[in-house]
């Protein structure tokens, strides 16, 4: 009995020691939140003691998963039917991140498992992982330094295993940019299929992913070159979908502007495969109430109410500017000793300049009317409207963007864009302008890209550039050319394909377009003359940069030197070049003219698409098509000549040369058929 009583009374005590440590608790809580001290989250693991968490780490999810993040922080799925085997593994040039330890850093303000500077031969990664309960997937921010005194490239990996057998697999790429590859999914021999997001839609860089079939793994590559002493990031997101197509969805939901604005700034400007945020112009973020106006103050103070500003009229160095308010979100102000004033609008414009009203009205919600001073103001910010974008979106909009910041739609100018380039003074229509880079750092000139894909160094020759804004009313304003970093004209470039021709120069430069005009070529043994629609390729021999070996259209090839030293090629856009023989590293065409006589016979053959006899008709296609690929330009130049049944019958002869120009190895040209004169090798001079 005494032992009962005295194993009692421990039990006791200790139950009277827990409630009042609870009671004490709870009436700190106020006086911590009123000294404004952070409490422990919620949803804090309780892994965590005093911010350090030992590996494995691990989270359940809302949907019934367990994540596990091991050492050097790969991760592994934990559950029934899990996917992930060894997921997130990253390499650096070959090489994978370690540390010493197998402990990790939890960040509370972000809820993120932190990976601090896992040494990499040169470089030093940190990991910022973070297991996002709701939505069922890891978000990984891989911070690559590089330590070395000079700049460096680093070649990253981020390699997935899988404990299934891969069924189907298939890259999803960006709608923007269809070369270029955003994710993977999956679907394994388990049932659900793994989801992995490595770039987002618009980024400048994207990965390759290689996933080897019959295998269990992925690998997304991607070249970073960092400077030195400085840091780059790269962003990732691992999910589970119960189909394929279910994966596919998820992705096409995934809004990566909500996630770039759950990071922290000082990260999310480091991440380069992912488009920026809307809302931030540079660094600062762009200021928004929710459900009243808000103006915040140089010490931190915020003010909320209803603004009662009528236009924002700014004085700018490209001229006077009025913003009507409808349109404005935020105003930046900017610059510590004469701040300047950042109008920002619904769109995504951006006007930097001086307001000439020095104060900012605001209806407080107790109805005083107060006038703020603009030298007391950090940002003023609408409360959101409906109906606004998510995604700032420039596609197709002519735009002015200036070197200090600034960004401007307007209207196309209505007269051509002068550019002295390496082949002359041109005069380019602006419909024919995709976009002219001004702030190149590789080089003193500008970048021409034109809308067919061409690109090729020049000089504006203008000093200003008059044009109307397109913010409400008649404005125009006068951009001075030093002071632009990039000018949008057409804006979209239009997609190439295998049968686009090109002209590769050795200058970097590349030019979308077809050679045209005569060519004489002297030989070893006589001038031939070369007609320059019949040039299959174009390059320089190898024995001499002044000779050069042409493949005609049939496969015939024939070298010497050229008596002109320039070649005319005419760019899809519209854009006649001169370009000088000595630049040129290679032409090519993958749909040449073929010879006269060749093109009497598709002529001869195309007429029997209409004969009465359907063998007749039959023998005629087949003919088209044992013509191989380099019928396609003549048949489409035929077609809408003809009547609708050979109309049809052309298209599918065009669909079946179609393919086999993507075939290792096209058909060659035929030899003459009865009654059609002359033979295949036809050079007209």
């Amino acid at each position: 009995m005494k032992r009962c009583r005295a194993a009692a009374a421990p039990a006791a005590f200790r139950r009277s020691v827990i409630l009042a440590t609870t009671l004490l608790a709870l009436l700190a809580a106020p006086a911590l939140a009123q000294r404004g001290l952070r409490q422990i989250p919620m949803n804090r693991p309780n892994s965590v003691v005093g911010g350090v968490v030992n590996l494995p780490f691990m989270m359940n999810d809302n949907n019934g998963a367990q994540w596990r993040i091991y050492q050097n922080g790969w991760l592994q799925q934990v559950g029934n039917m899990p996917i992930y085997s060894q997921g997130a593994s990253i390499l650096v040039n070959g090489n994978q991140p370690a540390q010493n330890n197998n402990q990790a850093r939890f960040d509370e303000k972000t809820g993120e498992v932190v990976l601090d500077n896992l040494n990499g031969n040169g470089f030093t990664v940190t990991r910022r992982i973070l297991i996002n309960k709701d939505e069922g997937y890891v978000r990984y921010i891989d911070i690559i330094k590089n330590t070395q005194g000079q700049d460096q490239t680093a070649n990253v990996t981020i390699q997935t295993n899988l404990n299934y057998g891969v069924q189907n697999a298939q890259t999803v790429n960006d709608p923007k940019k269809k070369d270029h590859n955003i994710g993977w999914v999956a679907q394994t021999g388990a049932g659900p299929s793994a989801v992995e997001v490595f770039a987002g839609r618009g980024s400048k860089l994207t990965p390759t992913v290689n996933w080897p079939q019959g295998n269990n793994y992925v690998q997304a590559n991607m070249a970073l070159t960092i400077p030195a002493g400085k840091e780059l990031a790269v962003m990732h997101l691992h999910a589970t979908a119960a189909t394929q197509d279910a994966g596919i969805q998820l992705m096409d939901k995934l809004k990566e502007s909500q996630i770039m604005r759950s990071i922290a700034i000082e990260f999310r400007r480091l991440i380069v495969n992912f488009p920026s945020a809307q809302g931030f112009i540079g660094d600062v973020e762009v200021l928004r109430g929710e459900l009243l106006d808000v103006i915040e103050l140089r010490t931190g103070d915020q003010f909320k109410g209803t603004l009662k500003e009528t236009v924002f009229d700014l004085q700018t160095f490209y001229g006077p500017v009025s913003v009507p308010v409808d349109k404005v979100v935020g105003i930046i102000n900017v610059g510590q000793f004469r701040p300047r004033q950042l109008v920002v609008t619904a769109d995504g414009q951006v006007f930097g300049g001086l307001l000439k009203k020095q104060t900012v009205d605001l209806l407080l919600s107790s109805g005083q009317l107060t006038q703020v001073p603009l030298s007391q103001v950090s940002r003023v910010g609408y409360r959101k409207r409906t109906g606004e974008t998510e995604e700032w979106n420039f596609e197709g909009k002519s735009l002015v963007v200036m070197r200090s910041g600034e960004r401007m739609i307007v209207q196309m100018p209505p007269t051509g864009v002068e550019v002295a380039t390496r082949y002359g003074k041109l005069t380019l229509a602006p419909q024919a302008v995709a976009a002219v880079v001004l702030q190149n750092e590789e080089s003193g000139v500008h970048e021409v890209r034109l809308t067919d894909g061409s690109r090729f160094a020049g000089l504006l020759t203008a000093d200003t550039f008059t044009m109307k804004l397109d913010a409400g009313g008649d404005q125009t304003v006068k951009f001075p050319t030093s002071a632009m970093a990039r000018i949008q004209l057409a804006g979209r470039v239009v997609d190439s394909d295998d049968t686009t021709p090109t002209l590769r120069l050795a200058n970097e430069d590349l030019l979308v377009g077809k050679l045209v005009g005569e060519l004489s070529l002297d030989t070893a043994f006589d001038t031939i003359g070369v007609s320059a629609a019949q040039i299959r390729s174009l390059t320089h021999a190898k024995e001499s940069p002044l000779d050069i070996q042409v493949t005609l259209w049939d496969g015939t090839t024939l070298s010497g030197q050229l008596q002109g030293q320039q070649l005319a090629c005419q760019l899809q856009s519209g854009v006649a070049m001169n370009v000088p023989v000595s630049l040129v590293e290679e032409y090519s065409q993958p749909q040449p003219q073929p010879s006269p006589s060749m093109i009497e016979r598709i002529k001869l053959v195309i007429k029997d698409l209409n004969a009465d006899d359907w063998k007749q008709r039959d023998r005629s296609k087949a003919t088209l098509v044992t013509m191989g690929p380099v019928a396609i330009g003549v048949l489409k130049e035929l077609r809408k000549d003809q009547p609708e049944e050979a109309q049809k019958a052309i298209d599918e002869v065009l669909k079946e040369l179609s393919s086999q120009t993507r075939s290792p190895k096209a058909p060659s040209p035929p030899a003459p058929g009865p009654g059609v004169p002359g033979a295949v090798l036809n050079i007209d001079n």
